[in-house]
């Protein structure tokens, strides 16, 4: 066992059974968080931090160093924060780990061990099987050889893009039953239960695969005491997909309801508001969240595609600077605001030509008049004749 979770009130717990590799106890988020959280984790930050944790391997005796205190424990720092920041980044971390350290007793055995949790591994992996570390044969001397080919490093890299690929897909699955969920949800024609929504999928599920996907596997469960002292009954978590598969049922069961944000195109669970378009995680560079800025962009994108949009921006500023500089009164800005919505709206339903729009829009327009300066020019002249 990997590690165990269970739900109390509105939240999800979680302990990782196996402390070898990390000091973390348990961990306690809101349900439907790190499951949303680890969808949206950008799968290139993922390969890069692994990455940099591989090339801690660069080096020809690298597989003698890793048993070696002050190595292990920079190894295990390093993980430790994967664990804090994402709990779903912890099932590879341990993958990871338990490959490498498996890898310097017994290629073969860590090949065959990865296999299991990630299918393709031996095949992608195929040079290590036949592979044996050296070693002395002299019973009264110990020899430290140099591994001049980096093999651990290289069995490193291996398995991160094989632990990138499998993130990717595991992120790919757990959105298309989130989108199919979602689809069931608009689709119904009377209010629903949890348990219905869920059989609905599973419905889906077997109609498709011939099996079900979310209740035909029942958890392991057993009695735990927590910090502080609690007896509760905990869910046996092996692999990364039992957790997701344990989540998201879960998220089900509480009625926890998933939108996906209009700005940002990530999903996420409304917090104050039911119908809240956008989510509050940071958009992109801007410092800012989506709740924040989304409207404002998704107008500004929807006039940058569209001309309609765009001649009635153009109008609608000019308007409203005329109101402010009081050459209109706000009773006259309103009136014509009205009837320009109503017409854009016509516009874009083809029921009013385009160029008839912008027609209407230039009514009533102030413009400068062209050439102003030559005639005050040419006054100026016949005033100076006699």
């Amino acid at each position: 066992m990997v590690g165990s979770v269970y739900i109390k009130g509105d939240n999800i717990y979680f302990y990782n059974e196996d402390l070898r590799f990390t000091d973390i106890g348990g961990l306690v988020y809101e349900l439907g968080r790190p499951l949303l959280d680890f969808i949206c984790y950008e799968p290139e930050r993922f390969e890069d931090a692994f990455s940099m944790i591989a090339s801690a391997f660069d080096h020809p005796f690298a597989y003698l160093a890793i048993n070696e205190p002050e190595f292990a424990n920079e190894l295990k720092s390093l993980a430790q924060e994967f664990q804090e920041r994402e709990i779903y980044l912890y099932f590879f971390r341990q993958m990871f780990y338990d490959f490498i350290y498996t890898f310097v007793e017994s290629p073969r055995q860590a090949v065959e061990q990865l296999e299991e949790l990630i299918p393709g591994a031996i095949k992608k992996l195929s040079w290590t099987i036949d592979f044996e570390w050296p070693s002395s044969s002299s019973p009264f001397l110990e020899v430290r050889y140099a591994d001049k080919e980096k093999r651990l490093y290289r069995a490193a890299n291996d398995v991160v893009a094989l632990m990138f690929e499998d993130l990717k897909n595991a992120q790919e699955a757990t959105i298309y039953e989130i989108e199919l969920l979602l689809r069931i949800r608009e689709t119904a024609t009377i209010e629903s239960s949890s348990m219905e929504y869920l059989y609905a999928l599973e419905y889906l599920h077997s109609k498709h695969t011939g099996h079900f996907h979310f209740i035909e596997k029942p958890f392991r469960t057993f009695y735990g005491v927590t910090k502080p002292p609690e007896i509760v009954e905990l869910y046996e978590i092996d692999t990364i997909k039992d957790l997701l598969r344990f989540e998201f049922v879960k998220m089900i069961e509480h009625d926890i309801f998933i939108k996906k944000c209009k700005n940002c195109e990530r999903f996420f669970i409304p917090m104050r508001r039911v119908d809240a378009e956008y989510c509050n995680r940071l958009y992109g560079d801007t410092q800012k969240h989506c709740n924040e800025i989304g409207a404002m962009l998704r107008y500004e994108r929807k006039v940058a595609e569209n001309p309609v949009w765009e001649a009635y921006k153009k109008a609608y500023r000019r308007f409203n600077s005329r109101t402010r500089a009081k050459k209109m009164t706000q009773g006259e800005f309103m009136s014509w605001s009205d009837e320009a919505a109503r017409k854009r709206d016509e516009c874009l339903a083809e029921e009013l030509p385009f160029d008839e729009f912008v027609a209407w829009l230039e009514q009533g327009r102030i413009r400068k008049p062209r050439g102003k300066t030559v005639e005050k020019a040419d006054k100026s002249t016949s005033n100076d004749n006699p």
